[in-house]
């Protein structure tokens, strides 16, 4: 299992968060050949800037600081490091908790992805119910989902990159 510090916010006055990634959120990877896969974090944010044809366009930086409301793309790439073809690649990651996760954001080519109240059982955001505050049972808001699971629908071949992505907002 591949663990790691995940973020640290500090305050800088009432509305600033500084959000430094420290390593990889607590991504546990679950694999045949766990040591064959490396995962990697990236926390970034949308730029705005004009290309070389002088149009409007956006692209990912590196997140620094972060204001509530602001969205944060969260990257965790995994790699195949080995000689041999890794299977049942599974990468489960918490929300931050200091963030809400942003309904259909999350995105992973040849996976099929669920999400956790708890962060222990996965399930389809149609199967995820909890209770309102008038007590009865309702399906489960996207910005009440705690973590993401991908499950690899093929397994990675030798030397094989692959990436999975989803959006979160500060609080």
């Amino acid at each position: 299992m591949n663990n790691a510090k995940g973020l640290r916010a500090a305050g800088a006055g009432k509305k600033a968060l500084s959000i430094i990634v420290m390593s990889l959120l607590a991504s546990p990877l679950l694999a045949q050949q766990q040591g064959c896969v490396e995962l990697t974090t990236s926390a970034e944010v949308e730029q705005a800037y004009v290309n070389e044809r002088g149009q409007q366009a956006t692209r990912l930086v590196p997140a620094g600081k972060v204001t509530p409301g602001d969205e944060v793309v969260w990257t965790i790439t995994a790699k195949n490091v080995c000689k041999q073809a890794a299977e049942n690649i599974v990468i489960a990651n918490p929300v931050p908790e200091h963030m809400d996760y942003v309904a259909n954001s999350a995105m992973g080519v040849g996976t099929t992805i669920t999400y956790s109240l708890d962060k222990r059982e996965f399930k389809e955001p149609a199967a995820l119910t909890t209770r309102g505050e008038d007590g009865a049972t309702r399906t489960a808001r996207p910005d009440e989902y705690r973590a993401i699971r991908w499950s690899y629908n093929a397994p990675f071949a030798a030397g094989a990159t692959a990436f999975v992505r989803y959006r979160a907002i500060v609080k």
